[in-house]
């Protein structure tokens, strides 16, 4: 199986993490994250980096190079403590974070990265954010254009969110206030902005995807839980100026607890959507299976009403190939009367042209071949066959439509037919047009007693009759379905 490659963004706490070549994710914890790309099954390559994204990788890991140079020196050499647990919790809970689905990754390492930026600056968390990188990238992938790319992005979103929190606040007098929330809110849309755009901006170089639509996708719905995490940074800051390490340790159990609740969710909702996983996929190959065999089921029955529709017509001397000419002509003028194919009207309209006859099962052959004209009395048993052929495919599930149209293909619209004597639209549509297809090739194919009428003379007789035996709408479609039947027959004649 092929490998999948993972995209990882860090959005400052939330990894959201899926399979796509070279695509970045959004992860909300501590910054962003370029994939690194797995060898492919076999030993083959990975495709490259595009230069451009390569570039910007580069060139974000020299930007986080010169914020940290920048900074890195006013670091105080005391009070460094809070400094080392901070980057160490923000290591390990990106280190810790919770794969989804195995999609999806959760982390809460901005909580630890936005208190360091209220405590310490940007001096500390220029130095913080690359702890956070290794601990995403160790023991593998440091020399690559993620890490570059990762602790690049990291620094110089976490430096610009350090330098809002200490343009608004005095790091010496935090507290619970409206300048301090106010602050914590500016300082969280600020990291939001630049993450986003260091995201969006290489995703697009990486995919060719509009970096709007990247941002759409993966960012716009992210802001919230921003604007979350940077308070309980704040707060998480303020647990440590007041009561040290205990306090922090204290403030850090609720998180621990909440990983650990989520953990036991995560791995027991996925165990239940493994199962169910592998129960649609059970579901998918029993459908794909009922699919396969509805299909040979439907070419079986196809098939056996073309045998059978062949064998009335084979019983029926004068009317060799009847059933099929009729069925191209009658399902010709459907189209163009706006039947749907395969609907079941068209599929009903289909098996009764085919079967039309079939109640000449019924009729004794004396009758049915004889040479001369037929008695009254003849008359009367041959026009049974409607009625005849209905018996036999009404209790037929799927024959139950075409038998009403077999029991009415005798009907005339002025009400003169048989059996029942119906009018206009109270005769169904399928026998209507049946009505037209049948008289046209009855008249345009030799009996014994008679040569076949050209074409030009049957289309007349039709429209003669038209509104007293045939419906005047079937009749409309008819005659455009006869230029396009004798530009078919020209061009057979013409290859």
């Amino acid at each position: 199986m092929q490998k999948r490659q993972e995209q990882r963004e860090n959005h400052n706490g939330l990894t959201v993490e899926r399979p796509a070549p070279i695509v970045v994710r959004p992860e909300i914890g501590h910054g962003t994250h370029l994939p690194e790309r797995e060898p492919r099954e076999g030993g083959v390559a990975p495709q490259a980096l595009p230069r451009q994204a390569a570039i910007l990788s580069v060139a974000t890991f020299i930007g986080g190079v010169i914020v940290l140079a920048a900074y890195a020196p006013q670091l105080p050499h005391s009070g460094l403590v809070g400094l080392v647990l901070f980057a160490v919790l923000a290591a390990i809970s990106d280190r810790l974070g919770i794969l989804v689905y195995s999609d999806s990754r959760v982390s809460v390492s901005f909580i630890c990265l936005f208190a360091v930026s209220a405590l310490y600056g940007p001096a500390g968390v220029s130095i913080a954010a690359p702890f956070t990188a290794l601990g995403s990238h160790l023991p593998n992938n440091l020399f690559s254009y993620r890490f570059m790319f990762n602790a690049g992005a990291l620094v110089i979103g976490n430096g610009l969110t350090a330098m809002v929190l200490w343009a608004l606040i005095d790091p010496q007098d935090l507290a619970v206030s409206p300048r301090v929330i106010i602050a914590a809110l500016a300082a969280a849309t600020v990291t939001y902005g630049v993450n986003s755009f260091l995201v969006t901006s290489i995703a697009s170089l990486a995919t060719g995807q509009s970096a709007w639509s990247i941002w759409q996708e993966k960012f716009q719905w992210l802001f919230p839980h921003y604007v979350v995490f940077g308070l309980l940074g704040i707060a998480f800051a303020l647990a440590y100026q007041m009561l040290g390490v205990s306090g922090l340790l204290a403030f850090a159990a609720g998180p621990i607890m909440m990983r650990l609740a989520i953990k036991q969710y995560v791995d027991k909702t996925a165990r239940h959507v493994a199962a169910l996983k592998q129960k649609n996929e059970q579901l998918e190959k029993a459908n794909r299976e009922i699919l396969a065999m509805t299909r040979r089921l439907k070419e079986t029955y196809d098939a056996t009403l073309e045998a059978l529709a062949a064998a009335l017509d084979a019983r029926d001397r004068e009317t060799a190939g009847h059933s099929s000419r009729v069925t191209v002509y009658t399902m010709s003028m459907a189209e163009r009367l706006g039947i749907h194919k395969n609907s079941d009207e068209w599929l009903d309209i289909e098996r009764a042209s085919l079967l039309h006859d079939v109640g000449k099962i019924g009729i004794a052959d004396s009758i049915l071949n004889k040479a001369g004209p037929l008695t009254p009395e003849e008359w009367q048993e041959m026009r049974r066959h409607p009625a005849i052929g209905y018996d036999m495919l009404k209790d037929v599930k799927f024959l139950s439509g075409a038998a009403h149209i077999v029991y009415a293909h005798h009907e005339r619209y002025d009400g003169k037919g048989y059996p029942e004597g119906l009018k206009g639209d109270d005769i169904p549509l399928g026998a209507r047009i049946f009505a037209v297809a049948d008289a046209f090739d009855a008249m345009t194919s030799d009996r014994p007693y008679r040569r076949a009428l050209p074409w030009d003379k049957a289309r007349e007789e039709i429209v003669n009759n038209s509104g007293i035996q045939f419906d005047p709408i079937v009749v409309e479609a008819f005659l455009q379905c006869l230029e396009e039947w004798k530009e078919s027959v020209e061009e057979r004649m013409a290859a």
